[in-house]
């Protein structure tokens, strides 16, 4: 194989071409919801855990707390930008 055949390789990415395409949309609208239920729920026990470990005098449990309300809060960023990121990093690609 030449590579000259390989030049003329072109890809399209179009999930509508396979079978399925609509459906692996939907589980992944829904891992996106669940992902950002999932940060919620981190940022408000992180928030617990930062409020009680301050009013206790624990420095240990506030200052894990502070790093939780961080983590969730990123992860939150993460899982609504991921589809601009992948789109970005796809275009990217594409450039290359």
């Amino acid at each position: 194989m030449s590579i000259k055949s390989l030049s003329s390789v072109n890809v399209t990415p179009n999930p509508n071409e396979l079978p399925g395409g609509n459906v692996i949309q939907q589980i992944l609208d829904g891992l996106g919801g669940w992902a950002l239920w999932g940060a919620l729920g981190a940022l408000l026990i992180s928030t617990i855990v930062w409020a009680g470990g301050s009013f206790a005098g624990n420095f240990h449990a506030a200052s894990k707390g502070k790093i939780g309300v961080v983590i969730s809060l990123v992860a939150a960023l993460l899982a609504g930008a991921a589809p601009a990121l992948i789109n970005f990093f796809s275009n990217l690609g594409e450039q290359v």
